[in-house]
């Protein structure tokens, strides 16, 4: 070691001490050292991994686990992740090992980001509007931005499905315990999370749209040839959270788990009359699983609509009649409740995402979010089939087709949910720009590595 680091090992060991001391200054709390040494340990980690504390945020926002585990609320980890996140980026930015890249669905993103914004400051209510924007979507642009640049190799990626596929599982767990035990339940049968806190799993739609994105995972961990490991967690993840969506009830998740087995189903079953089979007969079973004749026997008189059915295609046409009214900026963020109520005398969202998005941002937002949408499912699908043809059993393999599932179920369980400014889509969209720019990154390597990538189908040249 050379003199001058020992030099500054001494004002640096004595610095750590005047910290871990300066909370007795206000506190004679004995625990008030440790939790600042436990803070400081935590900085450096986030320093050292940014992405392992930015996925940990991403968990916590999107799967809420501290609301599905209470005994977590008081340690505020989705603020501490949030400030460690914020901090991480800044000193990697400063230390130049973050670059910023700028993909088609990030550029799309930050268009559709900026006209949600400026619509905001036209919105029938600006000030739901700005309170959504500040406390949940500008976090949600951040973070897209940051799991975009920092998830980059193989392990970033396989991290990434891991944690996204075990918070699932966690989420799975609470549920099914829930119905298990009769608690938290609505409509009698349908199984929630968080009720008594409002909680954003208090609505058993809501709570099965975000285990969709668990479950495509997890089959790309049990799929995707990567590992005993991911192949147990796999295993582990999928019935669980399956079991929980049923448990759900939920109509629009029907479609959203359909859509997932069909896309791995073109993928391991050759034969198409087999897979209609086997698709019809899994629709089958989630409809006998779910009760939910139960829950179409119960029919508008003279409409053969449920009444819950009759009242999303009445909030559908109200949502209609908002981008009509408002084509250019739609009603504003977080403002279809606001204008439904209005028109209509009740406080309900849109129960559909392309209409959703079209009430609050508009004709021009609305055209974006497709846009951006649609080419983050043509770039994994890209990746995927690139590396397929490579041979390679890599975990970006496994996450890019993964990432087709998972888009394909938002499309069609987005039918009937509103999930338009939800975490869930933008997490995909920011790692299929990620999954893209590894296979730009690889096909751009010196030439012998490029050709195993391709397949061997570009020359190697000297």
């Amino acid at each position: 070691m050379s003199i001058i680091a020992r030099f500054w090992q001494i004002p640096v060991a004595i610095l750590a001490c005047v910290a871990a001391s300066l909370p007795w200054l206000v506190t004679s709390s004995p625990f008030a050292p440790l939790a600042i040494a436990v803070g400081l340990v935590a900085l450096l980690v986030a320093i050292q991994w940014p992405l392992l504390v930015c996925i940990g945020f991403v968990a916590f926002s999107l799967f809420r686990l501290h609301e599905a585990y209470p005994i977590l609320m008081p340690l505020q980890l989705p603020l501490g992740l949030a400030a460690l996140t914020a901090i991480a980026l800044a000193c990697n930015a400063l230390a130049g090992r973050i670059e910023a890249v700028w993909p088609v669905e990030i550029r799309l993103f930050l268009v559709f980001f900026t006209l949600a914004t400026l619509g905001s400051v036209f919105a029938l209510n600006p000030k739901l509007s700005f309170e959504f924007w500040n406390e949940v979507y500008v976090k949600i642009a951040l973070m897209t931005l940051a799991l975009t640049w920092l998830t980059r190799t193989e392990e970033d990626f396989n991290l990434v499905a891991r944690v996204i596929a075990i918070s699932g599982l966690l989420v799975a767990a609470v549920a099914i315990r829930n119905k298990l035990n009769g608690t938290d339940l609505v409509e009698g049968t349908r199984v929630t999370i968080g009720l008594q806190i409002k909680s954003a799993l208090s609505d058993p739609n809501d709570l099965a749209f975000l285990l969709l994105t668990t479950l495509s995972f997890s089959m790309a961990l049990l799929t995707g040839r990567t590992g005993w490991t991911n192949r147990i967690i796999g295993a582990a993840c999928v019935p669980a959270v399956l079991v929980a969506i049923v448990y759900t009830q939920s109509r629009g998740a029907v479609l959203g788990v359909l859509a997932v087995f069909v896309v791995y189903g073109l993928r391991f079953v050759r034969s198409k009359a087999a897979l209609v089979a086997i698709g019809i007969i899994g629709v089958a079973a989630l409809y006998l699983a779910m009760g939910l004749s139960e829950r179409m026997s119960r029919a508008a008189p003279g409409i053969g609509l449920d009444p819950s059915a009759a009242g999303r295609l009445d909030f559908w046409i109200t949502a209609l009649k908002a981008a009509l009214l408002r084509p250019v900026t739609g009603v504003g963020l977080a403002n279809f409740s606001w204008f439904n109520y209005l028109e209509t005398g009740q406080d309900m969202t849109t129960h559909n995402t392309w209409l959703q998005v079209l009430a609050e941002v508009g004709i021009p937002g609305f055209v974006v979010f497709v846009l951006m949408i649609a080419s983050a499912f043509r770039t994994s699908l890209h990746a995927h089939r690139t590396l397929r043809a490579a041979n390679v059993r890599s975990p970006v393999q496994a996450v890019a087709y993964g990432l087709v599932a998972a888009i394909a179920g938002f499309c069609a369980s987005g039918n009937f949910l509103s999930q338009g400014f939800t975490w869930s889509i933008y997490v995909l969209v920011a790692l299929a720009a990620a999954v893209g720019r590894y296979v730009d990154e690889a096909v751009q390597a010196p030439a012998p590595y490029r050709a195993s990538i391709d397949g061997g189908m570009v020359a190697q040249r000297g």
